[in-house]
């Protein structure tokens, strides 16, 4: 699953986290302590995350693995807890061709947004293989692939109204007092 993770999920995306799932995957210690947990509770993205939130080390490996092995209480009962709630805006690419081709404007309503990131089709910049790139000028660049024939729009959808209906919705702002910069693109 680690393994799995670091070259299909992160690689060429998060370097940090293909390198310490790669190390997870070949660490029969580390994969000795997530055995334990509920299968439910192993995936690679709930662990990565649960360090990170309680303060450990992620861009070395054996400072990492030391880490996780001397917290591990600590860090299974987060795990157990805590779940992750994953929003990747580059959904938006594989929806954009679909999003604007329907009758404009648009209005969106996400379910399960856990911040809704999806809900800004329009604020986004997207390059699809070689084309140039569409979408405002100033947006975050999501790059897609395409296979087959994908009806490439020439600008993103007129979004005039969005809302993201959520059972466990995250606050904006860190309810301990900590930085939430990493929300800025």
């Amino acid at each position: 699953m680690y393994r799995r993770f670091a070259e299909g999920e992160v690689r060429g995306r998060s370097a940090i986290y293909e390198g310490l799932a790669l190390g997870i995957s070949e660490d029969p210690g580390v994969l000795a302590l997530i055995d334990g947990l509920p299968v439910a509770r192993r995936q690679p993205n709930l662990l990565l995350a649960a360090v990170r939130f309680l303060g450990g080390p992620v861009e070395d490996y054996p400072a990492f693995r030391e880490w996780v092995t001397a917290h591990w209480p600590r860090l299974h009962t987060t795990m157990l807890e805590r779940r992750t709630q994953t929003n990747e805006p580059g959904r938006c690419a594989t929806l954009l061709p679909v999003l604007a081709g329907l009758p404009q404007p648009l209005a969106l309503i996400e379910v399960g947004a856990s911040a809704g990131l999806c809900l800004y089709p329009d604020r986004y910049r997207y390059r699809y293989d070689n084309l140039p790139p569409l979408g405002p000028a100033d947006g975050p660049l999501l790059a897609c692939r395409t296979a087959g024939p994908v009806p490439i729009p020439e600008r993103p959808p007129s979004v005039v109204w969005r809302a993201g209906v959520d059972l466990n919705p995250l606050a904006l702002t860190d309810p301990h007092g900590g930085s939430m910069e990493w929300l800025t693109p």
